[in-house]
């Protein structure tokens, strides 16, 4: 089953009238039901969408199997006009005056745009042009639902109609947002109900070939899936292959004297730092509160998508000595500073 929520009613006008859904006797007003699936109203804003998307996944986990988010939002690009549809593929946040550590990708393969959920409404064309850097669409809600559903192990998707551009105060998107609800809940019924047919669009192999068949670099079948995606991802933000083999880092990272391994292993970094403009800051980061164990000779590693906080350590140890400094280390070094940075507190 289902669960699609919208920050709304208006926006699910259309879904409400095209199957006959119940209220549910639930803690809060908001939650209705069909035969196939779960309607949630969460209200706006971040904090309304994850505490109410939360409690009703943590009431029915097992009958809930994927979650969607459905409603407007803005265009911090040319490429998206007025009404029209796009998938979502990853979900960003922004809040406190920086970005939030943790980002949440979809499985859709139709996802095309990132979109950043903001705490605060963003009206200003100031704003919006320094946010059009991390993501192409901007909400208020995605990111609070895509980390509800992760935290309860679920897959998200969310469809997203473009409301506004570059509409001048948040008095005016409001009013129109309102006025135009129905439409943009038919907009968003239609896409959704061709969810199941529509075809996707496999880009062409040929995107990572200059890669694949360069002698330069050593990919294993899980690597070219990856190099695949983030090219693809680049892709999508505008940039053609020319050049991506053209930025300045890649030529650098060909020009290395490193064995082929070595050259995948920092070519697929750079791509995904290039792709999510935070993840080098979270690496640094990381790296930083690992001195201590590499100093002793302790070898540390990392989840590098960043989604768990474990961390594997690797040793040899040929003296006391050796065993002493390791001791010392590992004494010193502090876990919950290298936790907290999963977590996202970390300076931007």
């Amino acid at each position: 089953m289902k669960l699609l929520t919208f920050a709304h009613r208006g926006e699910a006008v259309a879904f409400l009238a095209s199957s006959n859904f119940s209220p549910v006797d639930f803690y809060f007003d908001g939650l209705l039901k069909s035969n196939d699936c779960y309607l949630l109203i969460t209200g706006e804003g971040p904090q309304n969408a994850s505490e109410k998307t939360i409690t009703v996944l943590a009431n029915f986990n097992q009958e809930i199997s994927e979650v969607y988010n459905l409603g407007v939002a803005g265009s911090l690009t040319t490429k998206l006009k007025k009404y029209d549809l796009t998938w979502v593929r990853t979900a960003y946040a922004h809040h406190a005056e920086k970005l939030e550590f943790k980002s949440f990708s979809s499985p859709s393969t139709r996802a095309e745009f990132d979109c950043l959920t903001a705490f605060v409404r963003v009206v200003d064309p100031n704003e919006k042009q320094k946010f059009s850097l991390i993501a192409s669409i901007i909400d208020r809600e995605l990111w609070a639902v895509a980390s509800a559903a992760h935290l309860f192990k679920k897959n998200f998707y969310s469809l997203k109609v473009i409301s506004d551009d570059l509409i001048a105060s948040s008095e005016d998107i409001c009013k129109f947002v309102k006025e135009e609800a129905p439409k943009f809940s038919q907009i968003l019924f239609k896409g959704f109900e061709q969810r199941e047919f529509i075809k996707p669009e496999i880009s062409s192999p040929l995107l990572s070939t200059s890669f694949t068949d360069d002698p330069l670099f050593y990919l294993t079948t899980s690597q070219e899936r990856k190099l695949h995606s983030l090219l693809e991802g680049l892709r999508l933000k505008g940039f053609s292959l020319e050049e991506i083999l053209n930025f300045k880092e890649v030529r650098e990272i060909k020009a290395q004297e490193k064995l082929p391994k070595e050259r995948t292993r920092l070519l697929l970094q750079y791509l995904i730092d290039r792709l999510n403009p935070i993840s080098a800051k979270i690496r640094e980061s990381i790296e930083d509160s690992l001195t201590v164990l590499k100093e002793a000779k302790i070898t540390p590693s990392y989840d590098p998508s960043f989604e768990d906080d474990w961390l594997g350590i690797s040793v040899r140890i040929q003296s006391s000595r050796d065993l002493e400094k390791v001791k010392n280390a590992l004494k010193i070094f502090s876990y919950e500073d290298f936790k907290k940075i999963f977590n996202g507190q970390f300076d931007v």
